[in-house]
Formats: structure tokens, C-alpha cells, sequence
């Protein structure tokens, strides 16, 4: 637990000498603030605001420290004080805009993420919230946009309404605010004729049909088996009789002297 006084002496130390004194912060939420720090964190700097959180309405003051950046706050008119962390170092972007007046609210939005969910803050101190931003330049990379000074409430990203029709198929915004950038049309390219065109349907395709003469067989070569491969002829018959009839009539020539 860090105590109010130290807490006094870190922002000092940072020139920020701003107490607050706007819808009863200093009593509603300063008096309960140290029990949210720890003994070797230090304070960098405070934004003391009214803000809206789930359709309430909220005081609180969102410190920086060496460790962090948080929330101390409560519905306004009560008493319950709770802490909500911020992580600033994911914010897609932080909106400032400064009252024309220098009599009206000064307004910070953190922006979270390219949805437009965030919060807006209001503090009546154009110097406090030049200390708040100044140190919050060292803390996040993302993108600080000075929107020019007026009286009329910022138009955050996340206070946008949109009314949808019954059947889901249309979408009416609101219309931006005066200071929101327009966004340029982006126009279909034109089309030229050296462009690859859509593939024909298979029935307008027209495809002719060949017929391929069927591959003769080659012929085997005839082999020379020799002697054998002539078996098929009766001449060799006749030549295997005659030594057979030769030896017969010898034969018979003996038993006969």
C-alpha cells in the first residue's frame, strides 16, 4: 500500500500539481486510492474524469504508474470504488480534443481496438490532461489524434449507434462527426479485354473424337534350330532304313550259310 501523501510527492515530482476537484472525486475516490498501489511502484500521472461505462455513469481518475495504468472509480453518486486495468500498450488509437471555450470538458478517448470499443474520458482541466497524454506518449506506440478544440461532446469510436432494419438486410448509421476524416470511396477497376474469361461450360465445349489405328503386332523372327528344327520332313526317315536294312541282310546272309 502506497500512502496518499507519497502519492502526492510522486506526481509532484513529475509537475503535476492538479488536485481534483470535479463531481466529488477528491472525496469519492481520491480518499480510497491507497489501497490500489503498491510500495515500490511510482506515480506518474492522474486524469481525474466523468465517464460512461455499461450505459452508468462513472467518476473515477485513471493513474499511470511505473508498472502500469489503471482505474479507481464508482458510480457517480455512490460509494463503492473498484479498480479496472487499462491496458495501454494494445490501444489502436487515443483521440484528444480540448474545449473552445477553455470553460467546457476536455475529452480523451481510448480507443482499443479497430471496432471503436473504448472509453471517452471528460476532465475540466485542459493542463491535466496535457500531463496525462505527455506521459502517455512514453507509455504506448499507438497513434495520438488532436481533433480541433470545441464545445461539442467528442464522438468516440464506441459512442457510434447504428439502427438495423427488421429483416437484417440494411444497416442505417449515424451520421460521423464533423471532425471524423471521410473515408474515400473505393471503386471496382475496370475491366479490359486482355483478361482471363470465365471458363467455358462443359456443354458449349465442342471436342472431336479420333479414332487410332490399332498397333500392327510385329512378327517374331524365325529361328534356326538346325538339324532338329527339319523333323517335320520324311526324308530322314529314309536315311535311318537304310544302315537298318543294311544290317537285316547281313544278318540274314550268316544264318542262311
Amino acid at each position: 500500500m502506497l500512502e496518499a501523501a507519497k502519492i502526492k510527492q510522486n506526481l509532484a515530482s513529475n509537475g503535476y500539481n492538479w488536485l481534483p476537484n470535479y463531481k466529488n472525486i477528491l472525496t469519492s475516490v481520491w480518499a480510497h486510492i491507497e489501497v490500489f498501489f503498491d510500495e515500490d511502484e511510482t506515480v506518474q500521472s492522474a486524469l481525474w474524469a466523468s465517464f460512461k461505462r455499461d450505459t452508468e455513469d462513472y467518476i473515477g481518475i485513471v493513474f499511470i504508474t511505473s508498472k502500469r495504468c489503471f482505474t479507481v472509480e464508482c458510480v457517480e453518486n455512490q460509494t463503492h470504488v473498484k479498480y479496472t486495468p487499462i491496458q495501454i500498450y494494445n490501444l489502436e488509437k487515443i483521440q484528444v480534443q480540448f474545449s473552445q471555450s477553455k470553460t467546457g470538458l476536455n475529452y480523451v478517448s481510448l480507443v482499443s481496438d479497430s471496432f471503436g470499443n473504448g472509453t471517452t474520458f471528460a476532465c475540466p482541466s485542459q493542463e491535466v490532461v496535457n500531463h496525462f497524454i505527455d506521459t502517455l506518449k512514453g507509455k504506448t506506440g499507438s497513434t495520438i489524434e488532436f481533433l480541433p478544440d470545441s464545445d461539442d461532446p467528442l464522438l468516440a469510436e464506441n459512442e457510434k449507434e447504428q439502427l438495423i432494419d427488421e429483416d437484417l438486410n440494411k444497416a442505417t448509421v449515424v451520421p460521423p462527426h464533423k471532425f471524423q476524416k471521410k473515408v474515400e470511396e473505393i471503386k471496382p477497376m475496370k475491366e479490359f479485354d486482355g483478361w482471363r474469361k470465365e471458363t467455358p461450360v462443359a456443354s458449349e465445349k465442342v471436342v472431336v473424337i479420333q479414332k487410332v489405328p490399332k498397333k500392327a503386332k510385329p512378327k517374331a523372327k524365325a529361328r534356326d534350330e538346325g538339324y532338329g528344327s527339319k523333323s517335320h520332313s520324311q526324308l530322314w526317315v529314309l536315311w535311318l532304313l537304310i544302315p537298318i536294312i543294311a544290317v537285316t541282310a547281313i544278318i540274314c546272309v550268316i544264318f542262311l550259310l
